[in-house]
């Protein structure tokens, strides 16, 4: 009956349809492909936007070594999701593994936010026999667990990285062992510091396939955005690093130290944005603009100058502890504390502009930038005047943590004096020179640059790779050819679709099936069809798909 419906309505199409324009086919595709929707926010929490995800378990179906361009965003936006902010975020977080089949999920440290933490979710499903183990690590929003961020020891992995890693690697062997799993293909996914973790954790399942009964072609770990994560990287095929050169996380840590991420880097992005640099004059200490600059360039250029001049073993001894106090401190706060010390550190600003030493310490750093009477006499403008401000307004915070402020003053000022020594006169191959260039370029140009980093930025340059979104950003049903609207002319893609005249990917085969009956026909096309004539039709025809 089934094929004698199929013949039925192929024949109808040919008549319907006989020497027609042909209308805009993509490449067949045979997997059955689950949709879904999830929000996720925009730079601080703001500016939620409903993304479309499509799933298939034909992506483990191939080698983990293979870019698979669809599981390139389907793990984007399973790690995007993981936040902690929920009153449940074990069960609120686990919403996209149990839409596409996923279960016997296990969170750890959703609900944790220290300098310790890590948050993870890992759950199993069956394709073709053999369980996949999802590994989603938390990227986002995880406040507290910054401090670790800092936390680079002085050779091998970078440590703050790789003791979450560690963690990360105990939670999977307990899962194995646990449920007595004997083979497993492994599902890795992370993004900024998860992206870091996740990199690390795919070279430990990598150097031990047989301790997680498993091989280099059941492994595939992505990771958006992270960080250099070591000094000794391995290149595995099957560790997807995707890159963005404008922005400046995955720049951390300097190569020059040197330091890399595992596996493979792909570039993703525009390298051809610009911004406009800055420059600095005593005469007149405003920032002017002075000239466009290639953006990816200057991030490299600004972390190369950053390495070269703070080596690894300096910054671990004199530097990660206390930046690494402070960012914790920092984020233990309330939320009147911190506005009470971001207004505290605004007032010390203030009165170091008006202080009489200001332009003698300017001229020092200038004629003797690294002298320890240079570091001595910019460490004390900013504590004279710290307390000054403490005499006159107090302190905003509770002595412990003010203490962890007044420590990180001289390490910061003794580490940064080379990086400014470097930076005092640059000079170009057209003559023009710029005083702080690097310095004042950065810090003008911060909030453009960081938002390269937004993870919703992130998956708008990710879409670009996948075909399911070059046609597509919400899944309507009844869209056959994927403009956004479903109409009379997706009727005619079925229709050339079902005499064989067109091909038709897996994602416009599920949302032409408009009646659910699982097969595509030419039922599906007259529905359509009554739809925009406003007649009669199944209900959901031109609307989002979740």
């Amino acid at each position: 009956m089934k094929a004698l419906k199929r013949w039925l309505c192929t024949f109808l199409a040919l008549l319907l349809i006989f020497g027609s324009v042909s209308i805009g086919a993509t490449a067949a595709e045979t997997e059955d492909v689950i949709i879904g929707s999830v929000k996720i926010s925009g730079p601080f929490g703001s500016d939620w936007q409903e993304q479309t995800y499509y799933y298939s378990d034909d992506y483990f179906r191939t080698s983990g070594k293979e870019v698979n361009e669809h599981l390139v965003t389907m793990s984007a936006l399973s790690t995007f999701y993981l936040r902690n902010r929920a009153d449940d975020p074990a069960t609120a977080f686990s919403t996209i593994l149990k839409h596409i089949g996923f279960s016997d999920i296990v969170a750890e440290e959703l609900d944790v936010m220290t300098a310790d933490s890590i948050g993870t979710l890992i759950g199993r499903k069956t394709v073709d026999g053999v369980p996949v183990i999802a590994v989603m690590i938390r990227g986002d929003d995880y406040e507290t667990e910054w401090a670790a961020n800092f936390l680079a020891g002085v050779s091998g992995d970078i440590t703050g990285f790789s003791d979450a890693a560690d963690k990360v690697v105990e939670r999977i062997g307990a899962y194995l062992l646990s449920r007595g799993i004997k083979h497993a293909k492994y599902w890795v996914s992370g993004y900024s510091r998860s992206g870091a973790v996740a990199n690390l954790v795919g070279r430990t399942l990598n150097e031990n396939l047989d301790s997680f009964a498993t091989t280099e072609d059941d492994v595939y770990v992505y990771t958006y955005e992270a960080p250099r994560c070591t000094d000794s990287p391995a290149a595995f095929e099957n560790i997807h690093n995707f890159i963005d050169s404008n922005d400046p996380i995955p720049a951390v840590y300097p190569a020059v130290w040197p330091a890399e991420r595992n596996g493979v880097d792909l570039e993703i992005g525009d390298t051809n944005a610009t911004i406009m640099s800055k420059r600095f004059a005593l005469t007149d200490p405003h920032l002017q603009d002075f000239r466009e600059t290639n953006l990816s360039a200057f991030v490299s250029e600004l972390t190369e100058l950053l390495g070269e001049k703070i080596d690894r073993r300096t910054y671990a001894e004199i530097l990660e502890e206390p930046v690494s106090d402070f960012v914790e401190m920092f984020f233990s706060l309330s939320q009147e504390d911190r506005t009470a010390l971001m207004e505290f550190a605004q007032a010390v600003g203030k009165e170091i502009q008006n202080d009489p030493c200001l332009i003698s310490t300017a001229v020092q750093v200038l004629f003797d930038t690294t002298s320890e009477t240079t570091v001595n006499s910019i460490v004390k403008l900013v504590t004279d005047n710290i307390d000054a401000v403490v005499k006159r307004d107090g302190k905003p915070i509770g002595d412990e943590d003010f203490e962890k402020i007044t420590a990180l003053i001289r390490p910061l000022v003794q580490t940064l004096m080379p990086v400014v020594d470097a930076d005092k006169l640059t000079e170009f191959d057209d003559g023009e020179t710029a005083i702080f260039y690097h310095l004042c370029t950065a810090i003008a140009n911060a909030g453009d640059i960081i938002a390269y980093h937004f993870n919703y930025n992130v998956f708008e340059r990710l879409k670009m790779l996948d075909s399911y979104y070059s046609r597509r950003d919400v899944a309507i049903l009844g869209d056959a050819d994927g403009n956004g609207i479903a109409n009379v002319v997706d009727a005619t893609v079925i229709q050339r679709y079902l005499a064989e005249l067109d091909e038709m990917d897996a994602v416009s085969q599920k949302l032409s099936d408009v009646d659910a009956d699982g097969d595509v026909s030419c039922i599906d096309a007259t529905w359509i069809q009554r739809y925009d004539l406003g007649m009669n039709a199944p209900d959901g025809i031109g609307k989002p798909q979740n």
